[in-house]
């Protein structure tokens, strides 16, 4: 579909419940970032119109990759843009709840972060029950508590992990849903001896239990930045990372 007054193509969510789309819709018009979805509108019973995202999600392209993992370069550029729209997000007064591959859209080199679903102001109160992918949930997820940004951080972290090594930092199965609750994550370069130690150091720390202990995004980004090498790289010439620090 093509939105006139936007002048852009467009794709349409469809939901079962109008109370939440009038949610997601308010929420995002809060948002405007080139690094989150825009939303375009919304039309009657239940249809949400965003930009239409036309590229591979992340998970794809960690999956397309020799090894079936990101250079680090080719990470950390992932991981500022991702990281610039979290700030954004948290910045408007709310925090995303469901950072993972499969929601963020690689657009000619623009990563995109949508699915904001579940997103929520942070608050004092507890969760009503545990909301997220079972994998990308910070430990205050799992058992429904208190979320923060520090909680998107966890996430973040965990889709820098896998950016990284091609796996997820926590053993899971059914028998264990919510590992990150007990067990610590394994050392990133146990997976990916190649990535420096210091950077490893800065990916477990947004994996730590306690929110208190993550780094806040404002002064993660230039950190990763500095781990952006010149060299061959699955982004178009022309793709500036530095533009999202």
């Amino acid at each position: 579909m093509w939105h006139a007054r936007a002048w852009c193509p467009m794709a349409c969510k469809v939901f079962t419940s109008p109370r939440r789309l009038r949610r997601e819709a308010a929420l995002l018009a809060t948002l405007d970032h080139p690094n989150i979805v825009r939303c375009l509108g919304a039309r009657r019973p239940a249809h949400l119109l965003m930009e239409f995202l036309d590229g591979p999600t992340l998970a794809a392209l960690i999956g397309s990759r020799p090894r079936g993992r990101l250079g680090v370069s080719d990470a950390m550029r992932v991981a500022i843009h991702l990281g610039a729209a979290l700030v954004h997000t948290h910045e408007r007064g709310f925090v995303h709840l469901d950072v993972k591959p499969s929601n963020v859209i690689v657009v000619r080199g623009r990563p995109v972060l949508f699915d904001f679903g579940i997103a929520c102001r942070p608050t004092t109160r507890r969760l009503r029950r545990p909301v997220g992918t079972a994998p990308y949930m910070a430990p205050e997820q799992c058992r429904a508590g208190t979320v923060t940004p520090a909680t998107d951080v966890f996430g973040f972290g965990v889709t820098l992990y896998e950016s990284l090594t091609g796996r997820l930092p926590f053993p899971g199965g059914s028998r264990r849903p919510f590992p990150q609750i007990t067990v610590p994550p394994r050392p990133l370069r146990q997976h990916a001896p190649a990535v420096p130690a210091a950077l490893e150091e800065l990916v477990m720390a947004c994996l730590a239990a306690h929110p208190e202990a993550r780094p806040a995004l404002p002064g993660l980004l230039p950190a990763l930045h500095e781990f952006i090498q010149h060299g061959p790289s699955m982004w178009p010439v022309g793709f500036d990372p530095s533009a999202a620090a």
